[in-house]
């Protein structure tokens, strides 16, 4: 496949879209890393404290990710290794939305950081999505990934000074992006399960019409799932 071909076969695949705009959503609520050291600024301690709470949130975060990792990889599933940090991710919003005691916000900001583990899995199940060819696949991981940097962009501005300290419209919004994020998920999944469906039907049949939302489509060979 041609380069230009490649090309007009990603940005024409119904996929992509879905997952470059639920990643910008999950992008968007995976700001607050940008104002870590502010969010712990607001339990009371000194600029060098605050900045030395920053480092346990995201040393559990590593722990939660790699585990999480490890676990999508043997069980060979994805949309549920996302949406399960992002529900751990929200309940620490509305902890840190929910009460001014320090003890549960600074385990919210554990929980928060912890939904890295859903951005670390979204990575990985982009590749499973676009098999081949592979030209295709480059551009489409490429894409979704500029296209979420937007995420970054708007994600810096969510967290004014003026809304702290509490910065319950901060964390409003990023519940909100979090649940459009598990909605596009969802979509994806079930995209990816009728293909499945239709690949199972052409092995049943013997045959391999090429099955694909996408355009052009491309044959699979006998026995391809799209993991979900």
């Amino acid at each position: 496949m041609s380069p230009g071909k490649a090309l007009l076969a990603a940005v024409s695949d119904f996929k992509v879209w879905v997952m470059a705009l639920s990643l910008t959503s999950m992008v968007i609520s995976l700001s607050f890393n940008q104002f870590f050291p502010t969010l712990t600024k607001t339990l009371g301690y000194s600029n060098t404290i605050s900045l030395l709470l920053c480092a346990p949130p995201f040393v559990f975060a590593t722990i939660c990710a790699f585990i999480t990792a490890r676990h999508s990889d043997k069980t060979q599933e994805r949309s549920f290794h996302v949406i399960a940090p992002l529900c751990v991710g929200l309940i620490g919003f509305i902890m840190a939305m929910s009460t001014e005691k320090t003890a549960p916000r600074y385990v919210a900001l554990f929980l928060m950081a912890s939904s890295y583990s859903g951005f670390v899995v979204f990575y990985a199940w982009i590749s499973n999505s676009f098999p081949r060819p592979a030209m295709k696949r480059s551009i489409a991981i490429a894409l979704i990934n500029a296209f979420s940097q937007l995420g970054n962009v708007s994600g810096a501005y969510i967290f004014p000074k003026a809304w702290g300290p509490t910065y319950e419209k901060s964390y409003g919004i990023c519940i909100a992006c979090f649940v459009a994020c598990m909605g596009g998920v969802f979509v994806h999944r079930w995209t990816l399960s009728r293909l499945n469906r239709q690949l199972e039907a052409q092995d049943n049949h013997g045959g391999v019409e090429p099955t694909n939302l996408g355009k052009p489509a491309i044959a699979m060979p006998r026995g391809f799932r799209y993991v979900l």
